[in-house]
């Protein structure tokens, strides 16, 4: 294993790595471009010399450059690090965690045997809707992609020992790390600071302003404007399918590459958000949410947008307020234990004293975030043509794969599309609704179980072969061996440090299949994924999580956000609440994510006399419009 030193003193800054880069090198600006679930940082193509709106390589070549002296200097200049929430923990290793040494085969052939035990058993006992809408599973994959961003790569064998990228769970031999070669070796591609960098990446480049038309981020705003761009999608009827409403409205897609090579590539910040249908549609409607925010700054508060680059600035300000007092205020407080947020709004966070102040807790991506893996439902009940009884019946976990940019947006991948289809876009109103009483539009319980599409995804792994690939289809496996690998602590070890009661053994086992009893039998600990799972089943009924989950998940989100000197939460004089943002004509404010899509025209203000529903428009049109 590589040789370590002592960790940096806590605050260590992470600077520019040269003189000369600009916004579109930096982590908050980087544009990161053909990458799938899980993905690592890969190599460019040293043949790829197009423009930088153009390159479908991972990372531009001197932001690759920069990560790379990252990597192999024990730097974190072009990346932030990763660190333990619980340093005691950490600092106690091995004890707490999964036995390694003697018995690391032993161990992890446990783990692969209990992740096979997690895909969705043939009968599943109990129901397993959960209460909480679908949305919340993708509005989960959208953050998580907005904070975190693992360049762990293979193993390129430099520096003292080699090693310096940890390499992956599919390495062979496989290995388990220390945790202080974990926290100086894995390095995270995105600041981890709520700050919609997976939106925005470096923001546009307005006439007269430095470094214009060459940023790889100005592919993902309309040329001269402050607006980002929308994808489109046809307006007449496909077959036997109908429009979805409003069917005149054709702006319903992510923007997407028409260039040789790199047809359908989506033109974001962050392409991992066009790796399923409904996420992609989740950053469409916070693309028309930013447009809409642009409207609305424009009309109410001229005085602060004299110049397009003042408007850009205070949308994006707006945007970025809403977005993250509603994961607290909406997100956390709909899948956190209640009285957990609200303590630790009231003390501040405590538990997180990384060794360089940017720092993604260890515990919290490894492990405890991975809950919304268990929330993905087989079928959605997803749109007019997509639903029971519809012409196209609930749309799967392969067809949500298929309708994007690597699946060809076609059902066919010999037969790619240009553009999503009309049959395709989503109809938020079956996804968010609290109060719907159709369970099959909400989230699975948050439990042990993962449908069956997790154990074979479809567009992963595809280039491997043999238990490889296997491997790297297989969801549950994956995260079993990376929170190993990674020395995350186990569920007790982390319950018993936080006060928490641990749960039982005969709890972790309960409704558990033979299979799945045995391989926990020949652990020695719980891994702390699993055990976050089992405990939001046997404490919140599958609806929340449990303690241990929801004091990781509310300490690292505040400890973020307190973090963030641009974030609602250190406004000078106050926090920022939605009554300081922008409104409906009526003046009602945005609290719920539903009011959000609602203000960006993705979801109906309100149905007319014969039920049709009706979207919100502006003088211009339907709102979130790009203008162009």
């Amino acid at each position: 294993m590589v040789q370590t030193t002592e960790a940096l003193p806590q605050g260590e800054p992470n600077h520019a790595p040269h003189e000369a880069v600009d916004l579109a090198q930096t982590p908050a600006g980087r544009t990161v471009r053909r990458i799938g679930h899980g993905g690592v940082f890969v190599p460019a193509d040293p043949d790829d010399v197009a423009e930088p709106h153009e390159s479908t390589a991972t990372l531009m070549p001197r932001t690759e450059a920069a990560v790379r002296r990252d990597l192999r200097e024990d730097r974190f200049d072009a990346t932030t690090s990763f660190d333990y929430l619980l340093s005691g923990l950490a600092a106690s290793y091995p004890d707490g965690h999964l036995p390694v040494g003697g018995r690391l085969n032993e161990t992890r052939d446990a783990l692969m045997r209990l992740g096979a035990a997690m895909i969705e058993p043939a009968a599943a006992p109990g129901p397993l809707d959960a209460t909480v809408p679908a949305v919340y599973t993708y509005w989960g994959q959208f953050i998580d992609h907005d904070i975190t961003l693992n360049t762990n790569g293979p193993d390129d064998g430099s520096g003292p020992g080699g090693d310096k990228a940890l390499g992956d769970v599919v390495s062979d031999p496989f290995r388990a790390f220390r945790p202080k070669v974990v926290v100086r070796s894995l390095h995270n591609g995105r600041v981890p600071l709520l700050d919609l960098d997976s939106l925005y990446g470096s923001g546009p480049r307005f006439e007269g302003e430095k470094d214009r038309g060459t940023t790889r981020s100005e592919a993902a705003y309309v040329p001269g404007s402050v607006k980002l761009r929308l994808g489109r999608v046809a307006t007449e009827p496909l077959g036997p399918f109908s429009l979805v409403a409003p069917g005149d409205d054709p702006q319903r897609d992510l923007p997407r590459s028409s260039e040789p090579g790199s047809e359908r590539m989506p033109l974001i910040p962050d392409s991992r958000n066009d790796e399923n249908l409904v996420v992609a549609q989740f950053h469409v409607a916070m693309i028309r949410f930013h447009n809409a925010t642009v409207d609305w700054v424009a009309r109410h508060e001229p005085w602060s947008a004299t110049t397009q680059r003042e408007l850009f600035n205070r949308a994006q300000q707006l945007v970025r307020y809403h977005y993250q007092w509603l994961v607290v205020h909406d997100y956390l407080r709909t899948l956190t234990k209640p009285g957990v947020l609200d303590t630790v709004l009231a003390t501040g966070p405590k538990l997180f004293r990384p060794a360089r102040r940017v720092s993604m807790p260890l515990e919290f991506a490894v492990a405890a975030f991975r809950f919304g893996h268990s929330m993905v439902r087989g079928t959605y009940d997803y749109n007019v043509n997509f639903t029971r009884n519809g012409p196209g019946g609930t749309a799967t976990l392969d067809q949500l794969f298929q309708f994007t940019g690597n699946g060809g947006l076609s059902p066919s991948p010999a037969n790619p599309l240009p553009a999503l289809p009309s049959n395709w876009p989503i109809e938020w109103a079956r996804f968010t609704d609290k109060g719907d009483a159709a369970a099959f539009r909400k989230a699975r319980k948050i439990d042990p179980f993962l449908a069956d599409g997790l154990g074979d995804l479809l567009n992963e792994g595809n280039g491997a072969a043999g238990s490889v690939r296997a491997l790297l289809k297989h969801l549950a496996q994956r995260n079993l061996l990376r929170g190993y690998m990674l020395a995350i602590p186990t569920g007790e070890a982390v319950a018993k440090e936080l006060g928490a009661r641990p749960l039982t053994p005969e709890q972790l086992r309960q409704n558990a299949s033979p299979e799945l009893v045995a391989a926990l039998d020949d652990l020695d600990g719980t891994p702390l994924w699993y055990y976050v799972l089992k405990e939001a089943e046997v404490q919140g009924n599958g609806n929340f999580l449990g303690e241990v989950g929801s004091r990781v998940l509310v300490e690292t989100f505040l400890y973020l956000l307190r973090l963030d000197d641009e974030s609602f939460m250190r406004r000078p004089g106050r926090d920022w609440t939605p009554a300081h943002g922008v409104r409906f004509d009526d003046r009602r404010l945005i609290t719920t994510l539903p009011d959000l899509l609602v203000f960006a025209g993705v979801l109906p203000i309100r149905h007319d006399k014969a039920g049709r529903p009706i979207f919100r428009k502006t003088k211009n049109g339907y709102a979130g419009h790009d203008g162009a």
